[in-house]
């Protein structure tokens, strides 16, 4: 019975002795190497208790907070009011060009009688002068007889030079035609290329005399306002603009 007593005894002084740190590597919550063992042990701050209520009630609005060492994805901060409406304000984009005809000289003043009716702001235009239905060819003729017109064909032959024999117009046969042309331009263009490789003396000829009308061009003009430009009636055929040919 002494013996077991004994052996409590000693077995009680071992482990007091072991908790107080006497033996093996202390534990004890007030030695430094408990201190030492914790993470981070120098971010570890005593607050006063005002201090941690201010805390406490701060806590909500960090709790999303991301984590040390994590990469934060910035959330973009609601546009103001103010900004969102002006950006609804901003017109689309201007369209570059939009016409309307062609017109005749009467059909010309009613077209602009409209326009000016509409009383639009910032709302001008111009008119384009046109010829329309002409026919034009550039000629060469009339040869003064059948061996003079042998001869030019086949100089031109050997020259590359296409050709075709003008037909069923007797003033001007016999007699070559280089190309036939919708507009006075376009004729004297090719008649200028044509002199440019020899071929003289040439001229233009016109077949059927060509109509001048008259476009109505209105130029940057707001999306609103060519809304109601192609929605107008203009004559002869109560159509409204469009968008230029070639966008503007």
């Amino acid at each position: 019975m002494r013996l077991l007593v004994a052996f409590l005894v000693a077995a009680n002084v071992l482990v007091a002795a072991w908790a107080l740190g006497w033996i093996g590597p202390g534990q004890r919550e007030r030695e430094p190497e408990r201190l030492n063992a914790q993470v981070n042990a120098h971010a570890v701050e005593l607050l006063s208790p005002t201090a941690a209520s201010a805390a406490a009630a701060a806590a909500p609005a960090t709790a999303s907070a991301p984590a040390r060492g994590t990469a934060a994805v910035p959330t973009p901060a609601p546009a103001p009011a103010s900004a969102v409406a002006a950006a609804l304000s901003v017109p689309a984009e201007r369209v570059a060009c939009l016409e309307a005809g062609p017109f005749a000289a009467g059909e010309l003043a009613t077209a602009e009688r409209i326009l000016r009716d509409l009383q639009a702001p910032g709302l001008s235009w111009t008119p384009q002068k046109l010829e329309r239905g002409g026919t034009f060819i550039v000629y060469q003729g009339k040869f003064p007889d059948d061996a003079a017109f042998a001869k030019r064909k086949e100089e031109l032959r050997r020259s590359q030079i296409p050709f075709d024999e003008v037909r069923n117009s007797p003033d001007l046969e016999p007699g070559l035609s280089f190309g036939r042309h919708e507009s006075r331009a376009a004729a004297e263009a090719a008649l200028e290329q044509l002199r440019n490789r020899g071929v003289k003396p040439a001229r233009l000829v016109t077949i059927n005399t060509p109509v001048t009308v008259t476009m109505l061009r209105v130029e940057r003009v707001e999306p609103a306002l060519a809304q109601r430009l192609t929605q107008l009636a203009l004559p002869p055929l109560g159509v409204g603009f469009k968008v230029c040919q070639g966008g503007g």
